[in-house]
């Protein structure tokens, strides 16, 4: 890091002993001096950086004056160097000069001679707290070039990452059949890159609602192991597509912590998805939960590209991976450890990476809380102590949303499933349909032209009560949002993409209500944002 020169002097006086006097006076109240010989002495040191300058008036002859205004001229734009002109000369026969050329290029600020210290010495103050000023402009600028670099790196990267998936998506589209339809293959092909697309842009809103402290972390007793073994499954599929053997040691003793499950299958299915992507085919990636005296660990360990010395303080800054990205099979948005490190902090916890070097694999290790003592009971599976009904059973279903491709494609599935289902495009007609339709769940888009989400669910609550579940579906997903839906009568909230077997988990959650249907429920629950 250069030398601080924001604050020093330059000082030019060729007559007698006025430049070391005055340095003198000077440094006793607390300034940086230094004794210029002339103007091209001051100039050669004006480009190393300088508080402000002082000069007497016979030490600016035309020449010098002229050889200033070039070297001001060099300046950056955030630069103007202060100069505090003895103005006057000791012969009282001197006429007056102009200084216009010289205020022109920067700041100029005139003392008449004879000069009192006191008065000298606030003008200086005042030129270095005007510089000082300048130099935090400076800095201020020079992090706000460094932030457009960043965000256009990462809007590069962020559009490769878009378009891998994109295009396997539309090429898989176009490997129809004659008679328009897909393999299975190609389908299932679909399905997964759309999963890889939701869960980028899941990290992305994520990563911005930590920023802003608005996730909400809904705890509950779970063994660690449970949800490791979720985690697993998940990232099962991309480990054998890419060739990577994915092992996991859970112990025989649970791991009991007091967390937000979601949150933390989020945490392991980040780290083992970092590990997967940056491990050569052939590579192997252990899993392993246990708890020692400071709590539950977790250590996901790997033989894959490592991590160079220098890079390991900074692998969860933000973007962190997203310099080399471009170009590189594993590529990354640089977000994925970045988002752990903060989900694992809101937990009380702890990360860190280790790596012998590149080329030596690395592991990470996350440590949380465990439960307090007379909590560690886990509860029985959460899904199994809710009320079902027959996956198979058809049910009376309404659609209401502005999109004609979702809308349709809703109803193609949830009609092959067996359901009788219906549609609307927007408020107004969605409204009247589920009037009159009367069914057993309606998913109504939030944002619907004409009447929102929200007027219609409160107009269904008073026509028609308890007896609709009402499935707010919106591209919103934050606490706020479904607070909002919860208070205008629905039921439930899901997150756009729409998921169809979110839609068929909540239909065995909720059987039909309405008191002319067998099996009605008199319950009312609803979720929790």
């Amino acid at each position: 890091m250069s030398e601080d020169r924001s604050d020093l002097l330059l000082i030019v006086a060729p007559i007698g002993r006025d430049a070391e006097l005055m340095c003198a006076q000077l440094a006793h109240v607390g300034m940086r001096c230094q004794v210029c010989t002339g103007a091209s002495d001051v100039c050669a040191r004006i480009r190393d950086g300088v508080g402000a300058v002082i000069l007497t008036e016979e030490a600016l002859p035309p020449e010098a004056v002229s050889e200033i205004i070039v070297t001001l001229a060099g300046q950056p734009p955030w630069s103007e160097i202060p100069l505090v002109i003895l103005s006057g000369a000791p012969s009282l026969d001197m006429k007056p000069r102009s200084f216009d050329a010289l205020r022109r290029r920067t700041n100029v600020t005139l003392v008449d001679r004879p000069v009192r210290i006191t008065s000298l010495i606030s003008a200086v103050q005042s030129a270095l707290r005007s510089r000082e000023r300048q130099y935090e402009i400076r800095d201020l600028m020079t992090q706000l070039e460094e932030r457009i670099q960043e965000r256009d790196r990462f809007l590069a990267v962020l559009g490769h990452e878009l378009r891998n998936p994109l295009g396997a998506i539309l090429l898989a589209s176009q490997m129809k059949d004659d008679d328009g339809k897909l393999e299975g293959e190609h389908a299932r092909l679909i399905e997964r890159q759309s999963r890889h697309l939701t869960r980028l842009v899941n990290d992305l809103l994520d990563l911005s609602r930590v920023a802003a402290g608005k996730i909400i972390l809904k705890k509950q007793i779970v063994d660690l192991r449970d949800v490791a073994r979720q985690s697993i499954r998940v990232m099962e599929p991309l480990a054998r597509k890419q060739s990577v053997s994915l092992g996991a040691e859970y112990g025989e003793e649970p791991v009991i912590i007091d967390a937000d499950p979601t949150r933390i299958d989020q945490i392991i299915t980040n780290v083992l998805s970092n590990a997967v992507k940056y491990t050569p085919e052939g590579g192997h990636i252990e899993l392993k939960v246990e708890q020692d005296g400071q709590g539950a660990v977790i250590v996901v360990s790997d033989d894959g590209v490592g991590i160079a010395p220098e890079r390991i303080d900074g692998i969860f800054e933000l973007f962190a991976q997203a310099e080399n990205a471009i170009g590189r099979a594993q590529g990354g948005m640089g977000i994925g450890l970045a988002l752990v490190r903060s989900l694992v902090q809101l937990h009380e916890g702890s990360i860190d990476a280790k790596s012998a070097g590149i080329g030596k694999g690395s592991e990470f290790v996350v440590r949380l809380p465990l439960a307090r003592r007379d909590q560690r009971t886990v509860p029985r599976n959460a899904e199994s102590q809710v009320e079902t009904s027959p996956r198979g059973t058809p049910r009376h279903i309404v659609i209401v949303e502005d999109n004609t491709d979702i809308r349709d494609l809703l109803r193609l599935k949830l009609g092959r499933l067996g359901h009788t289902v219906k549609d609307a495009g927007d408020g107004v007609e969605g409204l009247a349909v589920l009037l009159r339709e009367k069914p057993d769940l309606a998913l109504v888009d939030l944002g619907l032209p004409g009447m929102d989400g929200f007027a219609v669910a409160r107009e269904v609550r008073n026509q028609l009560g308890q007896d609709v579940v009402l499935v707010a579906v919106s591209g919103f997903g934050q606490p706020e949002d479904k607070r909002r839906a919860l208070e205008a009568g629905f039921d439930e909230h899901i997150t756009k993409p729409a998921d169809v077997r979110d839609i068929e988990t909540i239909l065995r959650r909720f059987p039909p209500r309405s008191s002319t249907k067998p099996g009605a429920a008199s319950s009312t629950s609803r979720f929790q944002p």
